[in-house]
């Protein structure tokens, strides 16, 4: 196990570097591009210790989010990151928690021997999936608009996203009790899913399945509203 976890660190270093370079660029500022990797092979090693090849995802593609996010979480501790700047980037990483868990529920049904959709039924599943990852967006812009930062626009700049955001509050509030809290500690409470899920006495893999039902009840509350 710790010879397998070492092979896919020393073979993925590159892909630190690579994300350490890209995000240099994007800042824009004086940090030091070692701290950058050191930041991101924590994250790599992490990781590779939570890598499962039997679900179906790449390694590049289950590490990236997660060493670009030992980044951050560097970058904010240092003070180089704004909290909103942090929310708006936590978007990117609960939308791509929950299009894996997509994924790897439509491979469970494969695999359980459900056939192949028709055109309809697969359409309106991809609608289904692109309408929560708008949900989980909306939702990560409203955590961010609770910090305060002269960077972000007025509250009343986008009335539209203001009310989107409005819905979105009451569409919370109206979750069943486990995914509400769920949603108030994964968005609000700065954890990741993994933690939320934890004080809640629930695995991984059951906080993204409760995870994509809250996103799935609350793409439906904002279709209806």
């Amino acid at each position: 196990m710790a010879a397998a976890r070492d092979r896919l660190v020393e073979q993925h270093l590159s892909l630190v570097n690579a994300i350490a370079a890209k995000l240099k660029r994007t800042l824009g500022r004086a940090i030091e591009f070692e701290d950058l990797v050191a930041y991101g092979t924590k994250g790599l090693l992490e990781a590779a210790e939570r890598f499962d090849p039997t679900q179906g995802a790449s390694f590049s593609t289950f590490a990236y989010y997660r060493v670009r996010g030992s980044m951050l979480d560097g970058l904010r501790t240092m003070g180089w990151y704004s909290r909103a700047d942090y929310a708006r980037y936590r978007a990117e990483e609960r939308a791509n928690e929950y299009l894996q868990n997509q994924s790897e529920r439509e491979t469970a049904g494969k695999e359980a021997g459900a056939g192949k959709p028709d055109a309809g039924t697969e359409l309106e599943s991809i609608a289904q999936i692109l309408g929560g990852v708008a949900a989980i967006h909306i939702t990560s812009l409203e955590a961010a608009a609770t910090v305060a930062d002269d960077r972000l626009p007025p509250p009343d700049a986008d009335i539209a996203r203001v009310q989107d955001k409005a819905r979105v509050r009451e569409a919370i509030s109206k979750l069943p009790e486990k995914e509400r809290a769920l949603m108030q500690m994964y968005y609000f409470g700065d954890k990741n899913l993994e933690e939320a899920g934890a004080a809640l006495g629930l695995s991984k893999s059951w906080a993204c399945r409760l995870h994509a039902r809250a996103v799935d009840l609350l793409r439906a509350a904002l279709k209806d509203g």
